[in-house]
């Protein structure tokens, strides 16, 4: 059984890139565009993984971890949130989050996406 990420980033070729290593490598790809489409997707569907990028339109990725970490249905996924180090949403963003999701700095390489959702949905357990 594949295990379904969500994708949520406003950067369409980043979101592609993403989508396609993913796919490659077995998952099942649900993809947003905004912080608002993300939480959408989220609770409409079962989501194994959330990646989601820190400066989106309408919802930014930390408004919409703290959402999601604050419902029942979906407080339990996993959330890799994704920033720029030079983006000032990134700087705090560990103290934000209170620790409950991993960052993953981009640029990052189809690989290291690749190999951070498969050690995610794999220790899922280890993380709620």
């Amino acid at each position: 059984m594949a295990h379904t990420v969500m994708l949520a980033d406003d950067d369409p070729g980043l979101l592609q890139t993403a989508a396609d290593a993913l796919r490659g490598a077995g998952f099942k790809v649900v993809e947003a565009t905004s912080g608002g489409g993300a939480l959408k997707e989220a609770l409409s569907r079962k989501v194994d993984l959330i990646v989601m990028d820190v400066s989106m339109p309408e919802v930014g990725g930390v408004e919409a971890c703290h959402c999601l970490k604050a419902m029942p249905k979906t407080k339990k996924i996993p959330v890799v949130l994704t920033a720029h180090k030079k983006d000032p949403a990134a700087k705090t963003l560990g103290e934000r989050t209170h620790g409950s999701v991993r960052v993953l700095r981009k640029p990052f390489t189809p690989e290291e996406l690749v190999s951070l959702a498969r050690g995610l949905v794999r220790h899922r357990s280890l993380l709620i």
